[in-house]
């Protein structure tokens, strides 16, 4: 009986500095196709045993890189939401872009102006996205919050 078996690894998370410099692409993309999660193999697009999720995003802006606009796969073990903009940290190989961490891949919101960080330094770029991704997770904390003290209000009967 022959068994075989794949890995890959995971690097704890090294702050933002290192990851970007070591990083070969950082984009904003935008996810126009995820696998179904009851049906992975159907559609072309998988979870890999290790995983890994691949999805279809199109790129809108690239931060760093020699990349050019246009569709191309992620691989991570983020599973993103379809049509849905991310902030993408990657290295650019065999056709796809690997960002197995799931920091790797920062949600953005379904609506996003590029206009925002055109023509400014990757510091600044960076930085005005970590800023909206920051509001927009504060903004979804104060929701939750509100969800839960109505929540344990209905079970105080």
């Amino acid at each position: 009986m022959a068994f075989s078996a794949m890995a890959f690894i995971t690097v704890p998370f090294p702050g933002w500095n290192l990851l970007a410099q070591k990083s070969s692409d950082i984009i904003v993309a935008r996810c126009v196709n995820t696998p179904d999660p009851f049906n992975v193999w159907s559609d072309g697009r998988r979870v890999d045993f290790q995983g890994l999720i691949d999805s279809d995003f199109g790129i809108v802006s690239v931060l760093k890189g020699m990349t050019n606009t246009g569709a191309v796969r992620v691989t991570s073990e983020y599973w993103p939401r379809q049509g849905e903009y991310y902030l993408v940290v990657a290295n650019y190989h065999d056709g796809y872009y690997q960002a197995n961490e799931e920091y790797r891949v920062i949600p953005l919101g379904v609506k996003f102006p590029t206009n925002s960080i055109v023509g400014k330094p990757l510091d600044e770029q960076l930085q005005i996205l970590f800023k909206r991704r920051l509001n927009d997770l504060n903004r979804q904390m104060k929701a939750e919050q509100e969800e839960k003290q109505r929540l344990e209000e209905g079970l105080k009967k």
